[in-house]
């Protein structure tokens, strides 16, 4: 477990009682694959503008996601992209990290996440002569990409398949903790197993048409379910109509 039929069966349940979940991931792909066309056009004509950097923005993002809530993540990227309106490689080059600490310090941890972010950027721009990572659209494997962003801190197993996904439209399924929670409580995978196991586990077993939608269905879903949230307890709980019985019980 599970069968490729078990996480269609479970996209589909979920998706009718979290329709906004699919509209959602439907205007990602449009997006991504807006993006690649453009930036492959802009790339053939040797006039790409350093503004536009969708890979980077979603990769920043992501970082800025960490052990925070959305709204301080949404927040603390907002801040960031006004305190340096002229890109990332103003970023890069900024003479220390004490504007993007104040910048991101909604989303917490924030001299640690600033110079994780600078020491990234100005990696890639001594490399590339440009602090963006859009070039990673360009490489033919999974693997490839894994390795690249897997030298720089922060960047950990479910960051970086946060980044395939979203980021980049790689079929990949990340695991966070209400990820590996469901999971388990309906038998998909074994109690014993950690996040990094379970990313392997079920990142070969899911298939890649519903991985993007599945993950994101169950994120939402762990934060909203009685049955499936941490100790009973959902962070945004269903209210008046609409109340509704989980539909993974009993698969």
């Amino acid at each position: 477990r599970p069968a490729p039929e078990e996480c269609l069966y479970a996209t589909h349940v979920l998706a009718q009682i979290h329709p906004d979940i699919i509209d959602t991931n439907n205007q990602r792909r449009e997006a991504l694959a807006q993006g690649k066309m453009q930036h492959l056009i802009k790339s053939e004509n040797k006039k790409q503008s350093t503004l536009e950097t969708p890979v980077t923005d979603a990769i920043i993002s992501t970082m800025l996601s960490q052990n925070t809530t959305d709204a301080n993540q949404r927040k603390a990227f907002a801040n960031l992209k006004k305190e340096f309106p002229g890109g990332w490689n103003d970023v890069a080059n900024d003479v220390d990290t004490t504007r993007i600490e104040t910048a991101i310090r909604v989303a917490g941890l924030a001299k640690i996440r600033a110079a994780r972010i600078q020491g990234m950027l100005k990696t890639v721009q001594q490399e590339r002569n440009d602090a963006n990572f859009e070039y990673l659209q360009f490489y033919d494997s999974d693997e490839e990409i894994q390795k690249e962003l897997s030298r720089f801190k922060g960047m950990g197993p479910k960051t970086i398949s946060c980044v395939l996904l979203f980021a980049l439209g790689r079929p990949d399924f990340p695991v966070d903790t209400h990820v590996l929670r469901i999971t388990k409580q309906i038998g998909w995978i074994g109690a014993s197993h950690s996040r990094e196991s379970a990313y392997e586990y079920l990142n070969e077993r899911v298939p890649n048409e519903c991985k993007m939608d599945l993950h994101c269905l169950l994120v939402t879903h762990g934060k909203q379910c009685y049955n499936c949230a941490a100790n009973g307890k959902p962070q945004f709980p269903p209210k008046g109509d609409e109340q509704w019985k989980c539909p993974l019980i009993g698969m």
